[in-house]
């Protein structure tokens, strides 16, 4: 998607900055209180983050800024580096410029391809992770109770409290209290009725109106009125007056340490993971599904944070609170983020007093129905309704980064779904199907496409296992990788386990790619003696099994070439089939059987005749097959066309086919018969009804067994004697099943 700002999205963008400024900006305070840092570092890391990295990257949706994951890694650095007034901000200042320079170093080798291995149900926890924190943080700000200036990441706060003690308060600000709830409920007001279709976001709409009843408050004298730096925005004033006392710039003397340099490559590491992760967040919020480009963005990130710290500011990363709220204000592009970051620097230099009228507890309310959003209980049903695989890693994404931090949280979540991974392959890894051929039973284990070290235990399990006198084949037809540990084990169970077992293993797969000879060990085609020993009744059980391995598509392994070979030796066959070649489907792949297990009779409409009977006489008392098949089919173009010539006049032209009659007369009186029995009249102006031709069709094969047991007696009396079996059967073309019928 082009990353071109359309005009016609400029408004848009402009309230939605605005709205994000409102958030990031006390979020800013926040984080640079919670890291050890100036105050003013969290607004110019802002400032930077909206500005430089907005320009840059490639993300509509993505806000970058001071992160709240990164608070506990800047504070111990600042600390061990020499503390803040002891040179050790100055020398963190470097680390932030170097790691910038490392950050554009991994976009240029491409690095950004690591977001590609993050499991969607880790994001998902991630998005769920920060709702619920939002929720948790807000809470007290919402009524009035905390002080704080912001959301952070971290369980335990610098005040000794942690999450869920901040929330049981037994004090409340009335006022504050009032002005939440009131904002909570006209921002839902305003998004889910008509005021939606007005142009103006509902955060900035609530943010307004928390203003004007708080100042209305004030001027009534009213107790209502919410006061106090606790409870307001709180940003400080004179930067223009005296610059040099609130800016602070890097050491540069310091560059060469080992403990900046560690630091900018931690610093590095660590903004890059979380702007990867969060960046995958983000764009998922995007209402126009675009994906943003990694590899910019680690380039956009290191400019960012060169800038961020030549300029005194905190690391930037890409930052998943700021963007879900400027998604959910209506941001289309970049612009949004831009406009933001130039809000800060205005407000810091020009809009301080107005600013700090606006309540913290109308913020709140932004972020704790922005936290709902990323937490909805939808999302919980949704995950566990895809299964335990994806739902576990979800909830303990969810659960590690409430009670840790981001970076951890993800890699707990990311490392449960590495061992439902791990646990798959090796409950699965292996495929153990028992076939059923007509020959006997084989037990084919059917390795998947890559076997490590992990498939190990699985397959030597699988080995143990099979009892004595088994025919074993390992199929790894589809396998592109076997572990040399695998190869091993193979070998050592075809040469000595299975022989001193009694078991017959077959290689299936192997020659062409690994130091193993292919071998087939059990037999696979029918011979004589088999046929002998098969009842007509098992010959249609062996159908109807070939004919359901077909319907699901799994289909038995057969040695084609050694078929091949027996069909010059006179193999037997199982079964006579009198099909229809209209139907244009091969008998032995919708029975699943081999190269001549069926002696195969096609003729369009499948119509009786005396070449028919004389090779089906051939096959039972020359061949000695067991079963006579008469198969029909759904959607016969043969019996439609039959049905059509009975249409007065004839449809279809005697002259265009000379011999049309031969096939279509015999159908004719299956035709007849039916539209007496369900009262049809064919007209030539109407093609007759898909179910009527089904009905004829079936009709058809009956009267074709009829023909069959009035006009071959040796074939009658051998299905009257249980010799073999005379049965019909109707082949559906859609869902590749047969149903079988006696009469």
């Amino acid at each position: 998607m082009p990353d071109t700002i359309r005009l016609r999205d400029i408004p848009r963008d402009l309230l939605s900055g605005l709205v994000v400024f409102l958030v990031a900006l006390p979020l800013c305070l926040g984080i640079a209180l919670a890291s050890g840092a100036p105050v003013l570092s969290g607004i110019i890391a802002g400032a930077v983050g909206g500005i430089v990295v907005g320009l840059l990257s490639g993300s509509q949706i993505s806000v970058s800024g001071p992160a709240a994951g990164l608070s506990a890694v800047v504070l111990a650095q600042i600390d061990r580096l020499g503390g803040l007034n002891g040179g050790g901000f100055e020398a963190f200042l470097m680390c932030v410029v170097l790691a910038g320079v490392f950050q554009m170093v991994f976009g240029a080798l491409r690095a950004g391809f690591f977001a590609n291995y993050i499991p969607t149900n880790v994001i998902r926890g991630l998005l769920a992770a920060i709702g619920i924190i939002i929720i948790l943080k807000q809470a007290p700000n919402l009524i009035g109770y905390s002080p704080s200036h912001g959301v952070t990441l971290s369980f335990f706060d610098l005040g000794g409290g942690n999450t869920f003690s901040n929330l049981f308060a037994i004090s409340v600000l009335p006022g504050a209290l009032f002005i939440g709830v009131a904002s909570v409920a006209l921002i839902l007001l305003w998004e889910n009725t008509r005021l939606k279709r007005l142009p103006l976001p509902s955060a900035l709409i609530a943010v307004i109106a928390a203003v004007a009843i708080n100042e209305a408050f004030l001027a009534a004298g009213s107790a209502l009125a919410v006061t106090g730096k606790g409870y307001l925005i709180n940003l400080p004033t004179g930067i223009l007056e005296s610059p040099k006392s609130f800016l602070r710039f890097p050491d540069f003397s310091r560059i060469g340490e080992s403990a900046v340099l560690l630091g900018a490559l931690t610093l590095a590491a660590v903004a890059s993971l979380e702007t990867l992760l969060n960046l995958e967040a983000a764009d998922k919020f995007d209402p126009r599904k675009r994906v943003s480009p990694p590899n910019r963005e680690l380039f956009a990130q290191g400019a960012g944070n060169i800038a961020s710290g030549l300029l005194g500011g905190l690391p930037v990363t890409s930052v998943i609170i700021r963007s879900s709220v400027n998604a959910t204000a209506g941001a289309r592009t970049r612009l949004s983020a831009i406009f933001h970051g130039v809000l800060l620097v205005v407000a810091i230099l020009l809009l301080t007093p107005l600013l700090n009228r606006i309540p913290l507890a109308a913020l709140a309310a932004i972020l704790v129905v922005t936290g709902f959003k990323l937490a909805s209980p939808r999302h919980f049903v949704k995950l566990y309704r895809e299964g335990w695989n994806q739902f576990l890693p979800f909830v303990f994404t969810i659960v590690a980064i409430i009670f840790t931090d981001l970076l951890l949280g993800i890699m707990i979540g990311l490392g449960v779904s590495i061992a439902f991974i791990l646990h798959n392959n090796l409950r699965r890894g292996i495929h153990v199907v028992k076939e059923h051929h007509a020959v006997g039973d084989v037990t084919r284990l059917e390795l998947p496409e890559q076997v490590t070290f992990l498939n190990r235990a699985v397959l030597a399990t699988a080995f143990e296992k099979l009892p004595s006198g088994t025919n074993v084949a390992i199929d790894a037809r589809t396998t592109a990788y076997i572990d040399p540990d695998i190869h091993a084990l193979i070998l050592k169970f075809r040469d000595e386990d299975a022989p001193a077992r009694g078991l017959t293993v077959s290689l299936l797969g192997f020659k062409n790619r690994y130091d193993i000879e292919d071998t087939v060990q059990f037999v696979d085609e029918s011979s004589r003696e088999m046929q002998s020993q098969l009842t007509p009744q098992r010959v249609l059980e062996i159908l109807r099994e070939g004919n359901a391995r077909f319907v699901k598509g799994e289909r038995l392994y057969r040695d084609l070439a050694r078929q091949m070979n027996a069909l010059g030796e006179g193999r037997p066959p199982l079964a006579a089939i009198l099909a229809c070649s209209d139907a244009r489907a091969s008998t032995e792949l919708i029975f699943d059987l081999g190269l001549g297990d069926i002696f195969s009779i096609r003729l369009a409409g499948n119509i009786p005749g005396q070449k028919a009977l004389g090779s089906m006489e051939f096959a039972c008392l020359r061949k000695g097959a067991k079963v006579v098949l008469v198969l029909g089919h759904t959607d016969c173009d043969a019996v439609a066309s039959a049905c059509e010539r009975l249409a007065p006049p004839a449809t279809v032209p005697t002259g265009a086919f000379d011999h049309f009659d031969c096939i279509t007369g015999p159908i004719g009186g299956a035709a007849h018969e039916e539209c007496e029995a369900s009262g049809v009249t064919l007209s030539p102006a109407v093609a007759p009804a898909a179910d009527f031709v089904d009905r004829v069709s079936a009709r058809n094969v009956r009267r074709t067994l009829d023909y069959i047991r009035a006009n071959s007696p040796s074939l009658r009396e051998m299905a009257e004697c249980g010799e073999i079996a005379l049965v019909g059967g109707m082949y559906d073309v859609k869902s590749g099943r047969v149903e079988f019928f006696t009469a």
